[in-house]
Parts: C-alpha cells; sequence; structure tokens
C-alpha cells in the first residue's frame, strides 16, 4: 500500500515538472518573438526617422494687369480763393450802392448774376484780363475778345470772335441784357464826345462810338468759372468801395505731398484714385500743381507738395482727409506674370523660372518687366514656353516627420 503511494507522489512530481517545462518554453519563445519584433537594424531605423521628401509649392502663371502705386494722404477743399472788385464806369457817378449779392456757397456759371449795384447787374464771363473800361462800339483788344467768347458760349452770337468791339458784338450784348430782363445801356452821339477823352485816359487811340455798351462795373472776368461764392464782401445797402466778394473754383482740389524721393515720379496730367470707405467717398483726380522742391506750401523739408484738382469732387471732400494712389507705372493691359518667388537669376546671368511638366521640373528662361505688389511680368525667350495655367516653383515645401 505505501508502495503504490510512493509511486503516485512521484508520478504526480513528474507530470509538474513537464507542465512547468513547457510553460517556461512558451513563455521563452513569446519573449524571443516579442523582443526580436522590438529590435531593428540601423539602416531600418535610419529609414523610419528620415525626413519626408520635400516637394515643390506650385502656382500658377497668370495674365494680369500690374501697376506700381505712391500712396499717400491728402486735404480736399475748394479752390483757391479769388477777390472780386468792381472797376469803375466812366458812364456811372462815383457813389454806387450794393442792392444784391448771390448767397454764399452759390455755384456762379458763365453769365450768371454776381451782384447788383444800384439795381444794375454784375454778369460773370470768363477770360484772364480783368474789366478795366467801358467796352463798346470801335473799342478793340484782349478785353473784347474774352467778351465776344463768353457771349459766343452764351449762345449769343456775336461773330466770329476777334477782339474787335463791332455791330454784332453790340447786338450780342443787347440780347443778352434782355435774355436777363436787363435793358443794354447805349449811348448816344452826343454822349460819345464827352466820353473819348475819358477812355483814352484808359486806352491810348480808343474810338468809341455809340451805340450799345458793356459799362465796367456791370461784368466780371474770371479765369475758370464756374466758381463758388465762398464769402461776400460787401454786403447790400453798403458803397461798393473795394472788394465785393471771394470767389473760389467750384471745383475741389485736395492738398497733399510725397516724400522727397518719390517727387521724381509725380508729374501734372498724372491721374490719382481717391478713396476713403469710411466715409463713402471714391473717385478720381488730376495732378494740377507739384511744387519745384521741398518745404513749401506748409509741407515740412522732407516732403514736396502736389495738388490734385477734382472736377467732379464730393462735398464731402472739403476738409476731409482721404487716400490718394497715384499709379506711376503700369502694363497698360493684361500680361504674363509670375510671383516674384518664382524668377530666379542664374550663374549665366540669365532670369528663369521652375516650370512643373507632371513628374519633371523644367527651367524655362525669360525676360522679366514692370514688378508690382509682389508679381513680375514675365516673357519666354528662347525655346521655352510658358503659358497662363502653367505651374512655377515659388518654394519647397517639407512636411512635418
Amino acid at each position: 500500500m505505501i508502495g503504490r503511494e510512493c509511486a503516485h507522489d512521484e508520478h504526480m512530481k513528474r507530470t509538474r515538472l513537464i507542465a512547468i517545462v513547457l510553460v517556461v518554453t512558451v513563455l521563452s519563445a513569446a519573449g524571443g518573438w516579442l523582443l526580436g519584433s522590438r529590435i531593428q537594424s540601423p539602416a531600418e531605423v535610419a529609414a523610419q526617422t528620415a525626413a519626408p521628401a520635400p516637394s515643390p509649392i506650385l502656382v500658377p502663371a497668370e495674365m494680369r494687369v500690374l501697376s506700381t502705386d505712391i500712396i499717400t494722404r491728402g486735404v480736399g477743399r475748394y479752390g483757391s480763393p479769388k477777390v472780386v472788385s468792381l472797376a469803375p464806369s466812366a458812364l456811372k457817378p462815383e457813389l454806387r450802392v450794393v442792392t444784391s449779392v448771390a448767397d454764399a456757397g452759390t455755384n456762379l456759371e458763365v453769365g450768371d448774376i454776381l451782384a447788383t449795384i444800384s439795381g444794375r447787374p454784375v454778369f460773370v464771363m470768363q477770360g484772364e484780363v480783368p474789366s478795366f473800361r467801358d467796352l463798346g462800339p470801335g473799342i478793340e483788344g484782349a478785353d473784347v475778345l474774352q467778351l465776344e467768347e463768353s457771349l459766343a458760349v452764351l449762345g449769343m452770337d456775336p461773330g466770329e470772335p476777334d477782339g474787335v468791339y463791332d455791330d454784332r458784338t453790340a447786338s450780342a450784348v443787347a440780347t443778352f441784357y434782355r435774355s436777363n430782363n436787363y435793358q443794354p445801356v447805349v449811348i448816344t452821339r452826343s454822349q460819345v464826345a464827352d466820353l473819348r477823352p475819358v477812355i483814352s485816359q484808359f486806352v491810348a487811340g480808343a474810338a468809341l462810338e455809340a451805340g450799345t455798351i458793356l459799362p465796367a462795373d456791370e461784368v466780371v472776368f474770371l479765369s475758370s468759372p464756374p466758381v463758388r461764392l465762398s464769402e461776400v464782401l460787401s454786403e447790400p445797402g453798403l458803397a461798393v468801395d473795394g472788394s465785393l466778394a471771394t470767389v473760389t473754383d467750384a471745383n475741389i482740389a485736395i492738398d497733399s505731398s510725397v516724400p522727397i524721393e518719390s517727387a521724381g515720379l509725380i508729374h501734372e496730367g498724372m491721374s490719382v484714385v481717391i478713396d476713403e470707405p469710411d466715409l463713402g467717398i471714391s473717385g478720381e483726380g488730376t495732378i494740377s500743381f507739384v511744387a519745384a522742391g521741398p518745404g513749401t506750401d506748409g509741407v515740412d523739408g522732407f516732403h514736396v507738395y502736389f495738388e490734385v484738382s477734382v472736377p467732379d469732387g464730393q462735398p464731402n471732400l472739403v476738409n476731409a482727409s482721404v487716400r490718394l494712389t497715384i499709379p506711376t507705372g503700369s502694363t497698360g493691359g493684361p500680361v504674363l506674370a509670375v510671383p516674384v518667388s518664382a524668377l530666379a537669376l542664374g550663374t549665366d546671368g540669365v532670369s528663369r523660372v521652375q516650370v512643373s511638366r507632371g513628374q519633371s521640373i523644367d527651367f524655362v528662361n525669360v525676360q522679366p518687366g514692370l514688378s508690382a505688389k509682389g508679381f513680375v511680368e514675365v516673357t519666354p525667350v528662347g525655346d521655352g514656353v510658358l503659358e497662363s495655367g502653367d505651374m512655377v516653383v515659388v518654394g519647397i515645401e517639407t512636411l512635418p516627420g
């Protein structure tokens, strides 16, 4: 009995030992496999840790208008003021009284009435020569010529403007007065004899004749109508003893300046784009004056003053600070252009761009043109081909590892 129990115990020990050996073998095999899967060769490690291959950044060549601009700011105002005074007339007594004046802010065109003096009109006409004498038959000169030109603009048919006050000029003057509900001034032969010596004091040899005349104090010649009546200097009821009013160009002007280094790029006649979105202002003007040097017209010694004329300016431009954009160069129309970063200079001094052709990158020689706002005009040279829509290289992109 004892022998059987010993044999049984021995058998159980062997069984347990075999089981332990099997478990250890399995665990060893699993550990070896696991360890083997974790161990990598240097080549494998290098392959897995290397940075991804760089790829080119591509953008299309395109057709676009290129222009270079000067951008500055300016403040709007009405045109330069001009004081209007009346010349004395040999036909009138010295005491003349203002009976009415147009309201400040009124725009006055050729043929409009600026004021009335002792009940007689003062007409606005266009001309550089100020009124300085009574005009009538037999008078000749630049003042007669500009009167005829103004009458022609008004449709009064003074004949061919020639600077001679003849019968047709007189007829046009009379028609003009009546169209404004005033009687023209007519002098007789007997009055002429008294007036000739007085008029000759102004112009030697003036041969005034009888007929319809234009008194010196019933017209003001202004160089650039329409004008804006900005200030009344002589109120109704006062004697005319000097200046009557101040007028400005009805057009709006903008005062501005540019740094000295940019002054050579601007000149009279250049177009200017005007805008200020917050004020609802947008429009165009023209440079009408550029100072000869820095430090004039209220700007400092590092800037050069210029003026922009705005013929159709909006009233809210006056006293407003606005942005001015002056195109100083332009291609004039769409041209083939690429980003400046796509352009490279070869060791041979030739400019070129890289163009993606499917799986390859080709170099195309180009002649660069105007550069503006990050783009440059390019023209292919030699056998190179570059067209709108072709993808050009502007850089290299490396993806994160």
